[in-house]
């Protein structure tokens, strides 16, 4: 599922992409599944989302993802979405 979710972000463009599966986090929850794979935490930096509000963003990775959220798929996912410029602001000391 990993490969897959960052196959599908290509579409962003992203100059940084970290996905993490965070299932083992929630044994037991609602969707989650014994051997992993429902969870995910996103870290994704991409000039695409230059002048979108936050919630703009989420909506790209979403439609990005067309389909992960069918059943058997995502359960749930953590996204922090920036700009190049913002994550550079970030990264200041």
């Amino acid at each position: 599922m990993l490969d897959a979710i960052k196959a599908s972000l290509q579409s962003l463009r992203p100059t940084h992409l970290e996905v993490r599966d965070d299932s083992h986090k929630h044994a037991g929850h609602a969707g989650a599944r014994e051997h992993g794979g429902s969870h995910f935490a996103l870290f994704i930096v991409s000039e695409a989302f230059d002048g979108k509000p936050l919630v703009a963003r989420h909506r790209m990775v979403y439609a990005a993802l067309d389909g992960a959220f069918a059943p058997g798929g995502i359960h749930a996912l953590q996204i922090r979405a920036l700009t190049p410029a913002e994550w550079k602001e970030k990264q200041r000391p």
